[in-house]
């Protein structure tokens, strides 16, 4: 069985925000702030959903259900 990391400190929830500013991408995550060049973040994205494809085999998760992200900076509220 795999270790699992269960300490409190990794458990808090962060606020997580990915913003454009130009050509450059910028993440926040929690109160560290990375701007990168878009190709750079391109990089990362596809890194990222590698490795969560991967993880996800390996804890037995075989659905084929998919997250959408959207942006919502143009939502009325109701």
């Amino acid at each position: 069985m795999p270790f699992v990391h269960s300490h409190a400190n990794l458990l808090r929830r962060e606020r997580i925000a990915v913003d454009v500013e130009g050509d450059l991408v910028t993440m926040r995550l929690g109160n560290v702030e990375v701007k990168l060049p878009y190709e750079t973040a391109l990089t990362l994205s596809q890194w990222l959903r590698v490795r969560g494809k991967q993880a996800k085999r390996t804890a037995g998760d075989t659905s084929r259900h998919w997250s959408v992200v959207g942006v919502l900076t143009d939502a009325t509220r109701g």
